[in-house]
């Protein structure tokens, strides 16, 4: 009686389960992306794009560095500082693999 109980049990656990999916899948192959960061000055406005771009490259962040918390996306973005000083622009680039590149670049602004 045990043994019927665990055959049937057996049974109807395999029943339960999905058949395999066989078909075979295509997973994206990407080069790791990586930039540095380019930029043109005209007094407080500050134009960013990428400079020496190689792999795949999906999406750019870009934070200017002044503690505003105001970050831009795109390979090419102006931003307008308040006041002239030093900031740290930084940089993070991913692509659909999920690889993922940061750099950062010291620029001074003034009026």
């Amino acid at each position: 009686m045990l043994r019927r109980s665990i055959f049937w049990l057996l049974v109807l656990t395999l029943m339960g389960c999905e058949p395999f999916d066989l078909e075979r899948k295509n997973f994206p192959v990407c080069a790791k992306p990586s930039a540095t960061i380019g930029y043109i000055i005209d007094e407080l406005d500050v134009t960013f794009f990428l400079e020496n771009a190689q792999g795949d490259i999906g999406i750019v962040g870009w934070d200017p560095g002044d503690g505003k918390g105001v970050n831009r996306i795109g390979t090419r973005v102006t931003y307008n500082y308040q006041k002239a000083g030093t900031y740290t622009v930084s940089i993070a680039i991913g692509n659909t693999c999920d690889d993922t590149y940061t750099t950062t670049r010291q620029i001074t602004v003034s009026n």
